[in-house]
């Protein structure tokens, strides 16, 4: 969170300048929700502030695997163009070694098109965008519990797969509750190769929470769930070491850092009204 305030600042004092990790997610506040905010040729949704409703924001999901560069984002809003520069860092993450059952890392042939099906589901979802917004609050954590792998984490599994954690993992040792971070709407709800017991939760404007691994289902598609209803109980289903609450979040169809990506949301329920930029040409 302080990260992010520290970069408020330099936006509003220093012009419209950035710093984002790879892999992770930059809010960019503005004076209204009007307008268009593109980056090379791809047009960002300009969202209304949470808070207060003449103020606006756009969020730009860094991709894991972007390289080290600059970015030049331009926002158009009536005859005022604006152009803000979001310079892309390439971040620490540890490294890991993963022992699992063999068959997680190279599946039998007769799983193979499961695998495939199972991929393309979840890609159509997480580039599905809707409209609307369901949260209207902070986004929390789904289980009380610590840490035990980070976002970012460069995997190899048995020596042989080389991938990154796209989440993080709680620990949960027995089945617990684990609870929606936030209001929204369940998409996806069944039990699936390499996540095991999936829950996907549709927030709205292309923010999806993603829960895996878990043993029981409490929702079915399309039930509206509030922000800490129980929607199901841990477990050790599909690719694990372990019982254990895999947490991620897709955005706009990109894996982010979901512990900043909430840290930043918060942010916007605490800067005041008088810090947000005005329209001015820089």
């Amino acid at each position: 969170m302080m990260k992010f305030l520290i970069l408020l600042n330099l936006f509003l004092f220093s012009g419209f300048s950035f710093q984002v990790d790879n892999g992770k997610s930059v809010i960019i506040p503005l004076d209204n929700s009007n307008g268009v905010l593109t980056i090379n040729n791809r047009t960002i949704t300009i969202l209304p502030h949470p808070v207060y409703p003449d103020k606006g924001f756009a969020i730009i999901p860094i991709d894991y695997y972007e390289k080290p560069h600059h970015l030049n984002a331009i926002w158009d809003e009536q005859e005022i163009h604006q152009n803000i520069d979001i310079n892309i860092t390439c971040a620490a993450y540890p490294t890991e070694v993963i022992t699992v059952d063999s068959a997680k890392v190279c599946p039998p042939q007769e799983v193979l098109e499961r695998i495939a099906t199972e991929k393309a589901e979840a890609e159509h979802i997480y580039n599905t965008i809707t409209p609307e917004r369901y949260w209207n609050k902070p986004f929390m954590r789904p289980i009380d519990s610590i840490t035990t792998s980070q976002y970012g984490s460069a995997r190899t599994y048995n020596g042989v797969l080389k991938s990154y954690h796209g989440g993080v993992d709680f620990r949960a040792l027995t089945p617990l509750p684990i609870l929606a971070s936030n209001d929204g709407v369940v998409v996806l709800a069944k039990e699936r190769y390499y996540s095991g017991g999936t829950v996907i939760i549709d927030h709205g404007e292309g923010i999806y929470s993603c829960y895996f691994h878990l043993s029981e289902f409490n929702v079915k598609v399309g039930d509206p769930v509030v922000q800490g209803q129980n929607i199901a109980l841990s477990g050790a289903t599909g690719r694990i070491t372990g019982p254990h609450l895999h947490f991620g979040f897709m955005i706009q169809g990109i894996q982010s850092d979901p512990i900043e990506f909430m840290a930043q949301i918060e942010s916007l329920f605490h800067v005041a009204i008088s810090s947000a930029p005005s329209n001015q040409s820089h």
